[in-house]
């Protein structure tokens, strides 16, 4: 279910772990928080394909997953592609969660300048620039998760 409310938000998702997605037009990445919120990890990309909905719910199940924060640009047009693209499929996740009886919160966050936060981190780690690219959509959801976090949780 997509939420609107932060303090709604915060309070469903109390001493769960939350996932959070970068969407691409091809891939999406993902990183989890602990239960208590104080690390995230980039976890994985996963192919934006047929099976992603079922893929992603498997993810959330098996990582006991309390809340999703989806990355969003709120610094572009609203009318973009990139835009309706993400509302589009934040769409169909939310659907598809409570379809399968996992109905989940979803929360809109800022992802401006993310990919190029991961861009630059990514360098700095991984040297070979196949592994770079590989690996900067699961850090891009790393960064939007470690902002909403620092942004929204006093105690981190």
């Amino acid at each position: 279910m997509l939420i609107r409310n932060i303090k709604e938000f915060l309070k469903l998702t109390n001493n769960k772990r939350l996932m959070s997605l970068d969407i691409g037009s091809k891939k999406i990445g993902l990183a989890l928080s602990d239960q208590k919120k104080l690390i995230v990890t980039p976890l994985k990309t996963i192919s934006k394909n047929k099976l992603f909905l079922p893929n992603l719910i498997k993810i959330a199940q098996d990582f006991e997953i309390g809340g999703i924060i989806i990355g969003y640009p709120f610094n572009q047009n609203l009318k973009s592609k990139s835009c309706q693209m993400i509302r589009d499929v934040s769409k169909n996740i939310s659907n598809f969660f409570f379809k399968n009886n996992f109905d989940l919160p979803i929360f809109f966050w800022d992802e401006s300048y993310t990919s190029l936060e991961a861009e630059d981190l990514t360098k700095e780690i991984f040297k070979n620039t196949e592994i770079q690219k590989k690996k900067v959509d699961k850090y891009a959801a790393k960064i939007i998760l470690d902002d909403f976090l620092n942004e929204n949780l006093k105690v981190r």
